[in-house]
């Protein structure tokens, strides 16, 4: 029996364990893709600049390069991950982590795309832009883009997608943050020309054009319209059959085992409608496989069984025996401390005090190089806020540990060798998008019992439910350990944890500095709130509600087939899969 073939006598099991044996990564020896080829990438705006005036102007895409050949491998390419989220298709109801969003990038298309440095780029949306007074987003619709059974993307679906997950009701259907943040400020979308939809807000939401492109972690396609806004029945129903405009169309998915996709010869991103560069995949068929554990993982990739599948050093030399190798996605996640409800002023982390001595009592290097090595694990940047992010600066890296003055700012919050510090809780999960997680939780523990003389206790489970306790702030006072998706614009992800006091997602209730980030936000001028981002990420690292530890250079074990493979950075999930070059 081949190791495929058995994955499904192996499923409750794989469901069930975690993921270890994972020990220090390797060094990195991928990079971001190189530029496309067809033209110069400079020769047209990568995002639209807000117009000057009371309506938008978008930019208008470059010219149609002539399209060229491409030569499609009959074959099929084999991914493993290790886990799937929930698997669901419609992002109002997905929950979990990266696993979801490699399997929508497979199969949805995107209002705005992005590009090999993350960068906004034109999608189904072939312009669009910001009103001058922030609260409006017109979005020019590309004729001729088509979904999986052959129909017709028209407008229509594009204001049923955007009502359905923005709309005034989202707010009754969801927990997903950006979701909820322009819900709440949702005026109207409407159909303004043959091809033009305007999507308004009572107040400005800067960031809607990051939050609808294909560059980030969560997801919001254009789907085909429903009958319905919010129906069960017709969720369920678009589940079992989920039609979308993406590269590759769903044939066909076994729940908690694996997914098959075929080539959508029909994806708009060819330059057939006017793109610089074909997206459309070079091979005919994939394979997503559910497989947890490492081990099955590197045996199926030894056995030539699978193309693409993450991994770490210790099986590097297994990989590289079945003719593969590794290689890195750049600045794949954050790690970091996570406070949850200081702003209770029974919790010791209500005192910023204790939130910077804690932090003073991490040892990022210790944590660097025990459990990744100094070229995977990175000790720089604040959370998200990494060296490729927009707002990024040598003042938000990680604080030095410095355990004398951690001790001191205990003291003067009134808790000298930890007495009067009531129990305090690490909530972490095993990730295999961030390994070592609980390794890591470990050594924090370990530093802040033996430094500062506090009781710690790591609790460790699974991150759903974790996720669910928090924003029913049923773990208050307390600290989660975990992974966050590094950012190229990391304006959405402020405005819903620092600038809305009404999002479950919020890290404090600090009046003053909720207008702060609100008024830095909501600037329409894209080079002045970049400015703005610059100067406010610096306060933020300082109230010390999030810690930021470093990022991790996410690795892909590669197999001999494939002669390159090129990742996009700032991405915890599989890539750029149109950028693989077969042998």
């Amino acid at each position: 029996m081949n190791v495929l073939s058995g994955l499904k006598l192996h499923v409750s099991h794989i469901l069930s364990g975690v993921v270890i044996g994972l020990l220090l990564f390797g060094v990195a020896c991928g990079s971001a893709a190189p530029p496309e080829t067809t033209a110069p990438e400079s020769t047209t705006p990568d995002t639209v600049a807000p117009a000057p005036t009371t309506a938008p102007a978008p930019v208008a895409m470059p010219e149609p390069a002539k399209a060229t050949e491409m030569e499609i491998n009959p074959g099929k390419l084999t991914v493993m991950i290790g886990e799937f989220a929930n698997e669901r298709f419609d992002q109002l109801y997905v929950e979990g982590g990266h696993g979801g969003r490699t399997y929508a990038g497979m199969m949805h298309g995107f209002l705005i795309s992005s590009n090999e440095r993350v960068e906004l780029v034109p999608g189904i949306a072939s312009k669009w832009g910001l009103s001058a007074d922030g609260l409006t987003w017109t979005f020019t619709i590309r004729k001729g883009v088509k979904f999986h059974d052959g129909s017709d993307l028209t407008t229509e679906d594009v204001i049923w997608s955007l009502d359905h997950y923005f709309g005034a009701q989202a707010l009754e259907h969801t927990s997903r943050s950006q979701s909820l943040l322009v819900s709440r400020v949702f005026d109207k979308i409407e159909l303004v020309g043959p091809d033009e939809v305007n999507l308004a807000t009572k107040s400005p939401v800067t960031q809607i054009a990051q939050v609808v492109s294909g560059a980030g972690s969560t997801w919001y396609p254009v789907m085909p319209k429903r009958a319905q806004l919010y129906d069960t029945d017709q969720e369920l129903a678009y589940h079992k059959n989920p039609i979308s405009a993406g590269p590759m169309k769903l044939l066909e998915l076994d729940p908690a085992s694996s997914m098959k996709f075929e080539r959508f010869d029909d994806f708009y991103y060819q330059p057939d409608h006017g793109f610089l560069q074909d997206k459309r995949m070079n091979f005919q068929s994939l394979d997503l496989f559910l497989v947890s554990e490492e081990a099955t993982r590197v045996a199926a990739m030894r056995a030539g069984e699978v193309d693409i599948a993450p991994a770490s050093l210790p099986s590097r030399k297994q990989v590289e025996a079945g003719g593969g190798r590794l290689v890195f996605a750049q600045e794949g996640v954050a790690v970091e401390v996570r406070w949850m409800g200081c702003w209770e002023p029974q919790h010791p982390c209500s005192d910023k005090r204790v939130r910077q001595a804690l932090d003073y009592a991490i040892d990022k290097e210790l944590i660097r190089d025990t459990l990744y090595g100094p070229e995977v694990f990175v000790v720089k940047g604040w959370v998200g806020v990494t060296p490729s992010a927009i707002g990024y600066t040598a003042a938000l890296d990680p604080r030095p540990f410095d355990p004398d003055k951690a001790r001191k700012l205990l003291v003067d919050a009134g808790f000298p060798g930890g007495k009067g510090f009531a129990k305090l809780i690490i909530n972490t999960w095993g990730d295999t998008s961030s390994p070592f997680q609980v390794e890591g939780a470990q050594i924090v523990a370990d530093s802040w019992r033996r430094e500062l003389g506090i009781d710690v206790e790591v609790v460790v489970g699974e991150e759903t439910g974790i996720k669910k306790q928090w924003k029913a702030q049923q773990i208050n006072g307390q600290v989660m350990w975990r992974d966050d998706e590094a950012r190229r614009d990391a304006t959405a992800w402020t405005n819903s944890a620092y600038g809305n006091i009404k999002t479950k997602n919020r890290r404090h209730e600090d009046a003053e500095l909720l207008r702060v980030v609100e008024e830095t936000v909501q600037i329409v001028d894209q080079d002045k709130r970049e400015e703005a981002m610059t100067k406010l990420f610096p306060r933020l690292k300082d109230e010390s509600y999030q810690l930021g530890m470093g990022y991790v250079n996410i690795p892909w074990a590669v197999g001999p087939r494939i002669s390159s493979w090129e990742p996009y950075p700032i991405s915890g999930w599989v890539t750029a899969l149109h950028t693989i070059v077969w042998k």
